[in-house]
């Protein structure tokens, strides 16, 4: 496991790997900012999100934002 991937620590590690900024980008999307807020609280481009937002869709086999929030909530990585 190299520093930019991780699992995440004290949860299932069974969970698909993603680095910081995916895992940032996942908790983010759970809210009610708009992908173009995502990207300038996150300091990167919205094509940069666009780029997160397709690789997470892909590794997570889901197909909407929708989809997302639902997964990171199942994981326990979000909290409502």
């Amino acid at each position: 496991m190299t520093s930019s991937q991780s699992s995440f620590p004290g949860k299932n590690p069974g969970l698909p790997k993603m680095n910081h900024r995916e895992l940032h980008f996942l908790q983010l999307a759970c809210s009610e900012l708009t992908y173009v807020q995502i990207a300038d609280r996150m300091h990167v481009s919205p094509r940069t999100v666009d780029g997160y937002r397709e690789a997470l869709f892909e590794r997570l086999e889901v197909k909407s934002r929708v989809g997302l929030a639902l997964w990171a909530v199942k994981a326990g990585l979000v909290v409502l």
